[in-house]
């Protein structure tokens, strides 16, 4: 056996060992992987919230990074998730503000600031989720749900399309999953 082939063979058997295996060839610890299955607990549980396959589509992609899979971790995953994509909505707002006329510039600047707020309040729930104090995180949650609902006001005035209504749609629904996640533990 040549020296190329005891390396590989060493470097598979540490990761084999390891239990890394699955996640080096892109295949989680039961979570999405390319097209992959969402766990069954990951499933189970998100079944019994108001928008589940939000949550499985977006939850389920976290469940390798947790050992045990319960009500608690869905939450953790799903609140991730809303994380995310308040994240991936800023960048949007970046994005279209430079091709929306400059009269809908403010309402989108307006948009910007509520969803850094909306930033922040999760991660207010997620410091109350880690202590399970459930009543701070659901009022956490709501409040990150206000700020983001805040967002489609000044459009509305304007009478002009809100730009980030995808955006606001999917967080509301993340939100209301993450409601009644805290609601489970």
């Amino acid at each position: 056996m040549g020296q190329a082939s005891r390396l590989v063979l060493l470097a598979v058997v540490a990761l084999l060992s390891a239990g890394l295996l699955p996640q080096a060839l892109g295949k989680g610890r039961g979570g999405r992987g390319h097209g992959g299955a969402v766990n069954p607990q990951v499933a189970g549980i998100c079944s019994r919230t108001p928008f589940p396959e939000v949550c499985t589509s977006t939850a389920g992609r976290h469940a390798s990074k947790y050992p045990v899979i319960d009500n608690l971790a869905v939450l953790n995953m799903q609140v991730d998730a809303f994380a995310k994509r308040t994240a991936q909505a800023r960048k949007h707002v970046a994005k279209s503000a430079r091709t929306i006329p400059p009269q809908q510039t403010q309402a989108l600047t307006f948009c910007d600031t509520m969803y850094m707020n909306t930033q922040d309040t999760i991660g207010a729930a997620q410091r109350a989720i880690t202590f399970k104090d459930t009543g701070t995180a659901k009022i956490m949650l709501q409040l990150a749900v206000q700020d983001f609902d805040s967002c489609d006001r000044p459009f509305t005035q304007a009478g002009v399309p809100n730009p980030m209504g995808k955006f606001d749609k999917e967080l509301n629904q993340m939100a209301n999953n993450c409601m009644a996640l805290a609601n489970m533990i």
